[in-house]
């Protein structure tokens, strides 16, 4: 059977940069306070906890700080001008997630062929980060997975394994370069790239009581 797999930008990192955009064109002034997330999450169409991920986003790069109870003040205008233009500028990801897009849509190949252009992509990536290029390996996420509904920068994943998560497939649709962000939720397998030793340290943090 043709592997249906499409690969999508997570809609929190969507909204983290929409939200950047109107603060770098004026509509959210520096010092002012943007909507709690009730409010945000009826616009967007997305849950509380999407537009939590959101606004963390924004604040980690300083954009944005979270106030509890009061909603989020903004911080610099200047900073999401430069976080929207990073992720437009971006085009060699950009094409790249394009080509498996077609390769997924128009010609419905087997999942090997998918998997070597996003690869591809991995190792564009790779590029930019201190750890060493190897191939990724799966993770998947059981019900016995002591950290279901947390994200990664929660557990502080990255510090305690060396492993960094590149991809993570859900059902049909692959999320390319997930980011600190995103949930361990059941069913899901992570796509991820460490040490030699790095696969048993990953099952043991993540199912070791």
């Amino acid at each position: 059977m043709a592997n249906k797999h499409k690969i999508a930008e997570p809609i929190y990192q969507k909204i983290a940069i929409d939200i950047a955009a109107k603060i770098a064109a004026g509509k959210y002034k520096v010092g002012e306070k943007i909507y709690g997330r009730s409010m945000l999450a009826a616009h967007y169409a997305v849950s509380p906890e999407t537009i939590r991920r959101s606004m963390f986003m924004l604040q980690d790069v300083g954009i944005v700080a979270i106030e509890s109870g009061s909603g989020s003040t903004v911080l610099s205008a200047e900073r999401a001008a430069q976080l929207v233009g990073r992720f437009r500028n971006i085009s060699t990801i950009t094409e790249l997630k394009k080509n498996i897009e077609t390769l997924s849509a128009q010609q419905k190949k087997q999942q090997d062929d998918i998997l070597a252009n996003v690869h591809h992509l991995l190792e564009y990536i790779e590029k930019f980060r201190l750890a060493s290029p190897i191939l990724p390996y799966e993770v998947k996420i059981t019900n016995e997975c002591r950290f279901l509904g947390k994200m990664i920068s929660e557990i502080n994943f990255w510090q305690s394994t060396g492993v960094t998560v590149v991809a993570i497939r859900k059902g049909e649709q692959l999320i390319v370069s997930p980011g600190p962000y995103a949930l361990f939720e059941p069913g899901d397998v992570f796509i991820m790239v460490g040490p030699e030793d790095s696969h048993s340290k990953v099952q043991d943090y993540l199912y070791k009581i």
